[in-house]
């Protein structure tokens, strides 16, 4: 239970980054249960930004609205079910490798499987880079691919050495399962056969046989993810904030910054430490193939590579899956990483994100598998007994270093108590990233300044989550979301005209964005300028129509300018995409009482305090 005790200091965690699109703000998610069946119709993010998204990930949402259903807004039992989905992880991923060696005796040697199935497993469940996967609740999707895809292994090795087909079925569910929890396992179709060809000696003609259900599976999966997804892409009109890859223009320089970005991958395998949340632009350099780090990256990976590839070749040829057994497993280690990495690695396609610790949670385990056997092959050693594991003292660097990690690990996991506490702390770490900035600026505006009840130090928090937004738009003087805080901040400290100034700035950058025209028509509205506020509400509206707050502001101002009716169906609107929205059922009672209409009145503002209590009948 290693991966429980290393997490167990999570479980007093808030939400954090991500959490909020995926669980708390997403107006899908709280209806709780009785949303599942539209979380199956609709897009990944849909129930935060209220258009399709390019994702299609229902599984982890899935549980987050049950959760939501039982435990409204507690964040401490999503905590203990993915701590708890990690242990799982631990010992069926154990279990997985001890069938995909155990007949890999390597020499006389009884229990060599174990061994290195254990030595992997406790590396890969201390790995420090996994932190972000565990301690962010939103990342569960990445947990239970993972759990599914390994699962999908195991059942289907006991198809192959057992030979009935009900665990071909189990297999096959459970890689289904695995595409609705991400997208991530479609590598399993390369590793799959890899498996089956190291470690049961299949030919290629039964390898595909045994492929082809897997294949026709995925087939339905992306046929389905297609009929929900419209079209829409998943890292459709990519920023340079977000992928600093977009700025590498040439050959060269795009190459070149891969590979940094790949080797600095390595490091973070070999060495985790420093770790961050964010490493985007402009904290990793975009660099040409004349860069020494990236020249020596390129010849790694050409290395680890050519010789996986020699010794998958050799296998082919010598015709026994049981000749080089640390070699086999050395090479399927090193391709397992190699596939894995290559999904996020934006030689070919230029995902969301330049780079992530979260991403290498699939390719660690090729590296956790390479380590284990990695002290096998280059000291000899021909004979373990398991019984006396413990007093081997070949094995003693190996529990040295899962020791670290999960020093590390535990320690790492304080930083991710809640938003400010990330934010803050690792915006030291990677002190050029632009978003690493912005994050903690936007913290300081919207959350810690609203808490505040000293109004000198509110102005001081607003002041310093300015500064903070000022590095970011210094960093990246495009970033039109960095000037939009920035204005929320100057009209919280009611300097309506640089909250203008920064307003128009970002709209300027990004007309199309629904929240600054929002945000615009909010001042307008400060400023008594209800003709001016409501356009920018029906503009904001105009691009995003299940915009809740710009829904909630658009009624108050036709309420404010006496337009009854129309204010009652703005905040109908605003109840229509977040039934538990109980402000739209108060100002709705708040309009009735305004009309005169004391028994709709009533009616309303009973509604919302049976929802919110604190909401008092005016």
């Amino acid at each position: 239970m290693l991966g429980f005790v290393l997490y167990s200091n999570t479980l007093s965690h808030n939400y954090v980054l991500d959490d909020f699109s995926a669980i708390k703000e997403n107006n899908i998610v709280r209806q709780g249960v009785h949303a599942i069946p539209e979380i199956f119709k609709t897009s990944y993010r849909q129930g935060y930004l209220s258009v399709k998204d390019g994702l299609y990930r229902p599984l982890s949402l899935v549980t987050y609205a049950i959760e939501w259903s039982f435990f409204p807004d507690q964040p401490n039992v999503s905590h203990f079910v993915n701590i708890v989905l990690y242990a799982i992880t631990g010992l069926l991923l154990f279990l997985t490798l001890c069938k995909l060696f155990y007949n890999h005796s390597f020499s006389t040697g009884a229990g060599w499987s174990e061994v290195v199935a254990f030595i992997a497993s406790l590396l890969f469940i201390a790995h420090p880079l996994h932190v972000e996967v565990v301690a962010n609740i939103k990342s569960r999707d990445e947990i239970m691919c993972f759990l599914f895809t390994i699962s999908s292994l195991l059942f289907i090795l006991k198809y192959i050495d057992e030979g009935e087909k009900k665990f071909m079925f189990y297999s096959l569910l459970l890689f289904f399962l695995a595409f609705l929890s991400k997208e991530t396992v479609i590598t399993y179709l390369a590793i799959l056969p890899l498996a089956l060809h190291f470690f049961r000696g299949l030919s290629v003609k039964k390898n595909l046989l045994v492929l082809v259900p897997f294949v026709i599976a995925a087939g339905v999966y992306l046929s389905i993810r297609s009929s929900v997804l419209q079209g829409a892409l998943a890292d459709d009109g990519v920023s340079i904030s977000d992928n600093l890859i977009v700025g590498a223009k040439t050959f060269s320089t795009h190459i070149g910054t891969v590979f940094f970005i790949l080797g600095s991958y390595v490091k973070l395998l070999v060495f985790p430490h420093p770790l961050s949340y964010d490493y985007s632009f402009n904290q990793i350099p975009i660099v040409s193939l004349g860069n020494i780090f990236s020249i020596v990256s390129l010849l790694f990976y050409l290395a680890i590579g050519g010789y996986a590839i020699f010794i998958l070749w050799k296998s082919f040829k010598e015709k026994s899956h049981l000749s080089n057994p640390t070699s086999n497993i050395l090479s399927f280690g090193i391709l397992f990483f190699l596939i894995t990495i290559f999904l996020f690695s934006n030689l070919v396609l230029i995902i969301g994100t330049s780079m992530g610790d979260r991403l290498m949670y699939f390719p660690s385990l090729g590296f956790c598998i390479a380590v284990a056997v990695l002290p096998i092959k280059l000291l000899k050693i021909e004979v373990i007994d398991v019984k006396k594991l413990s007093a081997n003292t070949k094995l003693i660097p190996v529990l040295l270093i899962v020791t670290l990690f999960g020093y590390k690990t535990y320690s790492r996991n304080v930083d991710w108590k809640d938003n400010y506490t990330l934010y803050s702390h690792d915006v030291r770490i990677v002190p050029n990233s632009v978003k690493a900035h912005y994050y903690l600026g936007l913290e300081l505006v919207k959350v810690i300044a609203n808490a505040e009840q000293d109004e000198e130090k509110k102005k001081k928090i607003y002041e310093e989550g300015i500064a903070e937004l000022e590095k970011a738009v210094s960093i990246y003087p495009s970033f039109a979301s960095a000037y939009t805080q920035m204005g929320v901040a100057y009209y919280r400290m009611k300097n309506y005209e640089k909250a203008i100034q920064n307003y128009n700035k970002a709209a300027e950058l990004r007309p199309s964005d629904a929240i600054t025209l929002n945000n615009i028509g909010t001042v307008y509205f400060e400023w008594q300028k209800y003709p001016e506020a409501k356009e920018k509400f029906q503009q904001a509206l105009q691009i995003d129509q299940r915009f809740i707050d710009a829904h909630m502001n658009l009624g108050s101002v036709l309420g404010t300018m006496q337009d009854f009716n129309g204010a009652i169906a703005s905040f109908q609107n605003a109840i229509h995409f977040a039934p538990d929205n109980a402000r739209a059922y108060f100002f709705i009672a708040v309009t009735y009482q305004n009309m005169g209409d004391k028994a709709n009145a009533d009616k309303y503002f009973q509604i919302a305090q049976q929802m919110d209590p604190k909401l008092k009948k005016q």
